[in-house]
């Protein structure tokens, strides 16, 4: 799925929200709730151009096929 987020200033810092129902059905959640150690990978693919992938056991998950 995919829907248009707002790029907002939180204290000079730029960020964008990701959708809870989306996080949950990847299992990121903790029984709904977000897990306060959870960390993500942002990279910048090119311009204007982002993946986030959520970090799990250390390790941060590879790109889909077809993406570089």
């Amino acid at each position: 799925m995919s829907s248009l987020r707002k790029l907002v200033d939180c204290d000079g810092t730029p960020r964008v929200t990701l959708d809870k129902g989306e996080l949950g059905m990847d299992g990121v959640l903790d029984e709904g709730e977000i897990p306060a150690d959870q960390r993500m990978h942002v990279q910048r693919l090119g311009r204007g151009v982002y993946v986030v992938r959520a970090v799990a056991d250390g390790t941060i998950p590879d790109l889909p096929e077809g993406i570089r």
